[in-house]
């Protein structure tokens, strides 16, 4: 019964510790601020509200929250629901908001669909696009020219290309370069088995971080075979062992 006991807590501790290795997606960050969705509140009461309902449940257009939510957002990034905002709404909704109102208008959406606020207001271009609509637990799919974030050893590979081997598995991010506090997690940060051929390596001066952990940033592109990364940053963060 005692080594049954064990066993289970081994098990516990191991699926915990893998839960707590998993980076936390973007959205349950805070990618929007508290006035913003304040903002996009009083405009969506203004110009939303017949077809969508006071409590986002739907009345002439389905609803902006729960599952009918998820079901049609679940897994897209934010930059689609801005999008089927700005283009598909009535003619006249464009005629009165322009995109930075529409924009208000999706940070109060995921404030009714309990995704917290934050420190920043919602980005807009890539930044938005690498944003997904997750529930809560459950993580972002890396998708193809999503930016991503990843830690590993710069090489010199075939071709005079630069190579991150060693890579961890990569991460989205919303940010095209690190903060002090992401390099001094990178620097901690378990390497991996992958490995990626980088591109528009050269302004950032690999060779001064030949052999060294970096920490890398770009957008992923993966099929078979293929593993390649635009980079927008490159960052040593300590030695490879």
């Amino acid at each position: 019964m005692r080594g049954s006991v064990s066993i289970a807590l081994i098990a516990w501790l191991l699926v915990a510790g893998a839960a707590a290795q998993a980076p936390t997606p973007p959205i349950w960050q805070g990618v929007y601020t508290a006035a913003q969705a304040e903002r996009g509140k009083t405009v969506y009461l203004s110009a939303c509200i017949r077809c969508h309902g006071a409590d986002l449940a739907g009345t002439t257009a389905p609803a902006l929250k729960g599952d009918r939510f998820m079901d049609t957002f679940g897994g897209e990034p934010v930059s689609r629901l801005f999008e089927k905002i700005r283009d598909t709404m009535p003619p006249n909704f464009g005629t009165i908001l322009d995109d930075g109102a529409k924009m208000d208008i999706v940070a109060f959406i995921l404030q009714t669909n309990g995704y917290p606020g934050g420190a920043r207001e919602l980005p807009t271009g890539n930044a938005l696009a690498a944003i997904q609509v997750l529930r809560q637990g459950e993580q972002a799919k890396v998708q193809n020219f999503s930016l991503v974030q990843a830690v590993g050893c710069l090489a010199r590979g075939a071709d005079n290309q630069w190579v991150l081997r060693s890579s961890s598995v990569p991460a989205i991010t919303t940010d095209s370069q690190p903060t002090p506090a992401a390099l001094t997690t990178a620097a901690s940060a378990a390497l991996g088995t992958g490995r990626f051929v980088l591109l528009s390596a050269a302004p950032f001066n690999p060779a001064a971080a030949e052999g060294q952990k970096v920490e890398a940033r770009g957008l992923i592109y993966q099929e078979t075979g293929d593993s390649l990364l635009t980079v927008t940053s490159l960052k040593s963060v300590g030695g490879c062992s």
